[in-house]
């Protein structure tokens, strides 16, 4: 068991693993470049996979332990995850595919440096 799972509970390693590797593709999908995101105005799919990442990635950041959110509330990489996860499952039908943008292209690369960080921190 490591320090994050003694501190936090069982399984927040993992869940903090699994949140770097979406963010690691999220900056994979951003690496491809803004004209391929734009690419396909018929059927959006590069922006969907956006999407799906985006939405996956909250998720992944919503599972963490509730004292975890609390200990790093102050950080806003972790209320963004979670923030954009809600706006992408709820209104889907308006979702701003610059912020998704911004999201894969800045806010991962930020979100998975943290993590990192934390990881790093916790062996």
């Amino acid at each position: 068991m490591t320090s994050l799972d003694e501190r936090y509970g069982e399984h927040t390693e993992g869940r903090l693993r699994d949140v770097a590797a979406l963010c690691r593709r999220a900056e994979q999908l951003a690496g491809r470049g803004r004209e391929w995101y734009d690419s396909d105005p018929e059927l959006q799919v590069p922006r969907l996979a956006a999407d799906s990442l985006v939405l996956k990635l909250g998720e992944a950041v919503r599972r963490l332990p509730d004292a975890f959110l609390e200990d790093h509330h102050a950080d806003p990489e972790w209320r963004r995850a979670i923030g954009m996860r809600r706006r992408i499952a709820h209104d889907y039908d308006a979702v701003d595919y610059e912020l998704v943008w911004g999201v894969v292209s800045r806010h991962a690369g930020e979100l998975r440096r943290r993590v990192e960080a934390l990881l790093i921190d916790a062996t």
